[in-house]
């Protein structure tokens, strides 16, 4: 009999450790689940929203941090339009209207019509 009462015992443990290992399991999924829904508020948060801009932006001057707050403009894209005024303009301005920007390797037409209202080409 105390062979039988060792085994329950056992199977009860068993039981509750698998019991336990469940709720883990799901608290950490849940815990992902809240993170994932969480992130998109992360990065809009770094990335302040176009109606707080005072003015446009002049894609000839603008520093790349700047240019980053675009539309359709992240870090690399930035860097790539300094970068190419920097090497294309030999001191005059390198864009003249919108559709200039689709010199830059990943700007095409849909986000040029995106970038439109928040730019400016007049000297300061």
């Amino acid at each position: 009999m105390a062979h039988t009462e060792a085994s329950t015992c056992s199977q009860r443990q068993q039981k509750l450790l698998l019991w336990v290992r469940g709720c883990l399991l799901a608290a950490g999924v849940g815990l992902l689940g809240i993170l994932a829904a969480a992130m998109p508020l992360c990065v809009s948060y770094q990335k302040p929203p176009l109606e707080v801009l005072p003015e446009r932006i002049n894609p000839n001057t603008a520093p790349a941090a700047s240019l980053v707050r675009l539309p359709g403009i992240g870090k690399a894209r930035a860097m790539d339009i300094v970068h190419y005024r920097q090497t294309n303009g030999g001191g005059e301005p390198v864009f003249k209207t919108t559709s200039d920007l689709e010199a830059i390797k990943g700007i095409g037409p849909k986000t040029v019509e995106t970038l439109a209202p928040w730019l400016t080409f007049e000297e300061e």
